[in-house]
């Protein structure tokens, strides 16, 4: 999980010659075998930048034995996730693997690229789902773009698995009407007394697991079943960060991307409530000082730690150099000697100085602008 403290070490760790690399990567199929060879791919290219200007090979060779190690860890390439970013320089060395499907890219520079991971802080974080369901429960962990489903060890995942558990018998008397505990759950009827006590036993055993896991993982936890038995989990349940708002109906039909798609419509308000309340101060600031969607005037106020709420567009770069000397910022349409991606130290600036940093799509931008900020002063 990328946190805010992540991303503000990555960038306190940054040397004369900073080198991000980001990397779509793969779980499963024959694409993983290509992950290190594209990796191995870009490191010559980096290489080969560095010799062109000017520095010597065994300092290249020194700067990119760590990551080059990689390409030998078959192991390391099994356990992929969506995303992979490196970070290096001659002292520093860290990778995260992550949710999030990056554009393949790099970038040499006296600051790391860090806006590819800011969705991970603005957007994009990690919540759970829970199906509760006679059938399949399902715990999963989601973000916007990915879903992947944790293990449960010591609870059963159906009604019929229960009631082979020994708890079945130290709990229930009753031997009558196995089997029709269903009807809770399908919304058919309350069931007679056996069939509330073995649901009611059924879900206070999934909690407890449940509960224990996330309490190591702190995401927040959304519901998904028929209202009866979505609601006898909510009386057992002791998790702190469970959500009242819950995904309806049957989930056993639907897939795991379903359930996540039907989560973040729940979630992205809870996850969001800043950057929408941000948002419409932005709009509340139409024809003020206080607001702007001019790159050159938001580097200029990020350097000077001005800018208190910054927007920025997802995948998105603009290269030029800041002057600090005179205040004027000069664009360019590449990379040049001195020039820096002027997006990511706009970002850098101002989330190293207190502020907040929303990495959005650009359909989502205020105003549908490139950039935006609100100003402190």
């Amino acid at each position: 999980m990328i946190t805010r403290d992540i991303i503000l070490d990555i960038i306190a760790n940054a040397g004369e010659q900073s080198i991000s690399i980001y990397l779509p990567t793969h779980k499963a199929g024959e694409e993983v075998q290509q992950d290190p060879i594209r990796l191995k791919n870009m490191l010559s290219e980096i290489e080969n930048k560095l010799s062109a200007s000017g520095m010597k090979q065994p300092e290249i060779d020194q700067l990119l034995e760590e990551p080059r190690e990689l390409l030998n860890q078959p192991l390391f390439w099994q356990h992929s996730d969506q995303g992979l970013a490196l970070f290096i320089t001659q002292d520093y060395f860290e990778h995260f693997r992550v949710p999030l499907d990056f554009k393949q890219r790099y970038l040499i520079d006296s600051y790391f690229l860090v806006t590819p991971l800011l969705p991970m802080i603005s957007l994009e974080g990690t919540y759970c789902l829970l199906t509760v369901s006679q059938k399949n429960v399902r715990l999963l962990r989601a973000t916007r773009d990915s879903v992947n489903e944790i293990a449960l060890k010591d609870s059963p995942t159906s009604i019929e698995e229960f009631k082979k558990f020994d708890v079945v018998e130290r709990n229930l008397q009753h031997h009558s009407g196995q089997g029709q505990g269903a009807a809770i759950f399908h919304g058919q009827g309350s069931g007679n007394d056996y069939d509330r006590k073995m649901v009611d036993e059924y879900l206070k055993t999934i909690e407890t697991e449940v509960t224990s896991l996330l309490r190591k993982r702190n995401d927040p936890l959304i519901l998904a079943g028929v209202d009866e038995a979505t609601s006898i989990y909510k009386k057992a349940n002791h998790y702190n960060r469970l959500l009242d708002s819950t995904i309806k109906g049957n989930p056993d039909p639907k897939s795991n991307e379903q359930i996540r798609d039907e989560g973040f419509e729940i979630i992205k308000s809870y996850f969001l409530k800043d950057m929408y309340a941000d948002i419409e101060r932005f709009g509340d600031l139409s024809g003020t000082m206080k607001r702007s969607e001019d790159l050159s005037y938001i580097v200029e106020g990020a350097y000077y730690g001005k800018v208190d709420s910054l927007f920025i567009p997802i995948g998105e770069h603009s290269w030029g150099r800041f002057d600090e000397h005179n205040d004027v910022v000069h664009l360019s349409q590449e990379q040049r000697n001195g020039g820096h991606d002027l997006i990511n130290l706009a970002a850098i600036k101002t989330i190293t100085q207190g502020g907040d940093v929303y990495a959005l799509k650009r359909e989502e931008m205020p105003n549908s602008s490139y950039i935006a900020a609100i100003f402190r002063y």
